[in-house]
């Protein structure tokens, strides 16, 4: 059996030279590939990088890069477009798409190809506030078409599922919530005590905030909220995207420079969670982020906005209303000044970690819809 991949826009990590960063999607993907490849064969259809190559196999997967156009709202159609032609000449069973774009696409392919294909909506796209108006229109048509078409819908949670039916007005008859996996990951305290020492962090309580720098993962309600913030914290920001300048000025707006690092893109957020006391997700709409849970596998306390996520406000995380600044700096302060509510929500988050979201049963449950798909 042969699974055909749309939809991750970079293949594998960090081999990307595009300045809007990969989310969320490269990051599932990546690890759906890594677990599923020992099961069932893989093609990726991806974007080319200078350097990279058109063709090639990597254990089990089989990967193609095409040529996409560089901008905000060319490059995820652009891609997609020439991933269609690609996989229009290739060989495979099925098709799992990952977003609107792909979804789309994949919807035409299997009409033309006779292939069935699993969408996974990855939240939805037409509420992000980066995209204007008629982006939105177009994007929120495009979601009601493809995922009347497909298969089958995969979700990431209950809580996915339900915001789906509410902000797309249906709710298709097949199907089927696979969580996410999530490694669980320890770092003894030599390993914590480095990372502190590179960001230059004392006493502080740190907080961490873990995506991309874009306006719907709400990083300017975090700044904000942290200038309301009288304890000793410092505050680390993983990751990399456009509004990047933009956040930077509205800390030196802010006077916030000594408190407010940015770190960049990085490999190693699983260690800088470790040195963490506290995971800010301020987004104002979200599938099932891999950041949360690595924050939760890191035993963690979150603050998370109410954007319909799998978690329980005062048991596993704080939860405040997305965009509201002044919530969420009284969380936050919350979280500062009690240590063992900290550690009360950071036990729970983990044990959730291990208890519901793990790889393994994530690709048993994929194996299993797939199986059924080909042979129905």
């Amino acid at each position: 059996m042969k699974l055909l991949i749309l939809g991750s826009k970079e293949y594998p990590l960090g081999t990307g030279d595009d300045e809007l960063k990969s989310g969320g999607i490269e990051i599932y993907t990546q690890n759906l590939v890594k677990h599923l490849e020992k099961k069932v064969g893989i093609i990726i259809i991806t974007r080319k990088f200078k350097g990279s190559k058109a063709h090639e196999k990597k254990g089990n997967a089989e990967i193609y890069r095409v040529p996409w156009i560089r901008g905000f709202y060319l490059r995820n159609p652009s891609f997609n477009f020439f991933a269609f032609l690609k996989a229009l000449k290739l060989d495979y069973d099925l098709i799992l798409a990952q977003g609107p774009v792909a979804s789309f696409f994949a919807s035409i392919i299997s009409l033309i190809k006779r292939k069935k294909f699993i969408a996974r909506p990855a939240g939805i796209a037409y509420l992000q506030p980066q995209y204007n108006k008629a982006a939105k229109n177009l994007i929120f048509f495009l979601e009601k078409i493809a995922y009347k078409k497909a298969s089958i819908i995969v979700f990431l949670s209950e809580a996915e599922k339900e915001q789906f039916k509410k902000k797309l007005g249906f709710l298709p008859k097949k199907h089927v919530i696979i969580p996410t996996g999530v490694d669980i990951a320890d770092f003894d305290e030599e390993e914590v005590k480095k990372v502190k020492q590179e960001f230059g962090i004392e006493s502080e309580v740190v907080i961490t905030f873990v995506g991309r720098l874009i306006a719907v993962k709400g990083v300017d309600v975090l700044i904000k909220a942290l200038k309301e913030v009288k304890n000793n914290f410092k505050a680390i920001i993983v990751g990399d995207g456009i509004e990047r300048e933009k956040l930077e000025n509205l800390v030196k707006a802010g006077n916030l420079e000594s408190k407010i690092i940015f770190a960049g893109w990085r490999s190693d957020v699983a260690r800088i969670l470790a040195a963490s006391d506290i995971f800010v997700l301020p987004s104002y709409a979200e599938g099932l982020p891999i950041a949360l849970l690595e924050a939760f596998a890191a035993g963690k306390a979150c603050v998370v906005s109410n954007i319909a996520l799998p978690v329980e406000h005062e048991k596993n995380a704080l939860v405040f209303e997305a965009g509201n600044a002044k919530a969420l700096a009284e969380a936050i302060e919350r979280l500062i000044k009690n240590a063992d509510l900290r550690k009360k929500l950071g036990e729970n988050a983990r044990k959730e970690a291990v208890e519901k979201y793990s790889w393994k049963k994530a690709v048993e449950k994929y194996e299993k819809i797939l199986r059924e798909l080909v042979n129905a």
